[in-house]
């Protein structure tokens, strides 16, 4: 059996300690996967400084996306170390989150996707979505929405 546990590394370890006794007691293979949202480079039409419109230039530095994917990577890897004492596979990407976890979850032909699920309220959702609820809408496996509860 594969586990794919998708994580946005904010997870309480009461969460990662139900995950990792769920996959010891199926005897599952674990795929821990994050997603990496990319820095925009979306071009302003504002000045930022100076309030003045028609000038068009993006804020957008290689070396500060390379920092901080970097930074990412190190966060990710402390997570793994941290929070795991079993022997789990991690992959770190970047892109859209829910589209990535749905295409990792199909090429890795998983059993279940489990993801934490954080109460919204009602603007956020409008405002952000929601990536559990994408993937629970659309994915073709079995999905367990872990509650976190504040």
């Amino acid at each position: 059996m594969k586990l794919l546990f998708a994580s946005d590394l904010t997870e309480p370890k009461s969460v990662t300690d139900q995950i990792q006794s769920l996959s010891v007691a199926l005897n599952a293979d674990l795929y821990v996967v994050h997603v990496h949202v990319p820095t925009s480079t979306t071009p302003l039409g504002v000045d930022p400084l100076s309030g003045f419109g028609e000038i068009a230039y993006a804020l957008y530095d290689p070396s500060i996306e390379n920092a901080v994917v970097e930074a990412e990577r190190h966060d990710f890897d402390r997570f793994i170390r941290e929070r795991f004492t079993m022997k789990v596979r991690p992959a770190l990407h970047q892109g859209d989150p829910a589209r990535v976890i749905l295409d990792d979850a199909e090429s890795m032909k998983v059993d279940m996707i489990i993801l934490a699920k954080r109460r919204h309220s009602a603007i956020e959702r409008m405002l952000l979505g929601s990536v559990s609820d994408t993937v629970a809408r659309e994915a073709l496996h079995p999905v367990i929405l872990m509650p976190i509860i504040k």
